[in-house]
């Protein structure tokens, strides 16, 4: 007696030839800088590595691909934390040096 086959056939199994490897975009894996203004007071730069320059007027923060600069009046740190830290004051542009 013959078996009743399904009209389709099932369908085979992927085959991996390498480990699945996935990558998360720089800034969502943590390493890219990042700034993120909020209002016209308030800047939050995440991912930086050291502060190069602070002032009331600019602040200069590095990180391993370039860097960011804020520029104002009456700029200071809050919650400096190792990987963030936020400015505050009247924050007039954020943006890349030129070198």
């Amino acid at each position: 007696m013959k078996k009743n086959r399904p009209a389709f056939p099932k369908p085979e199994k992927p085959r991996r030839k390498s480990p699945l490897l996935l990558s998360w975009p720089g800034d969502v894996s943590g390493r890219n800088l990042r700034a993120t203004v909020i209002g016209a007071d308030r800047a939050l730069i995440e991912n930086y590595q050291d502060i190069a320059e602070y002032c009331p007027e600019r602040v200069l923060l590095r990180a391993g691909r370039g860097a960011v600069e804020v520029l104002g009046d009456g700029l200071i740190l809050k919650e400096v934390r190792r990987d963030a830290l936020i400015v505050m004051g009247k924050i007039d542009k954020v943006g890349f040096p030129h070198d």
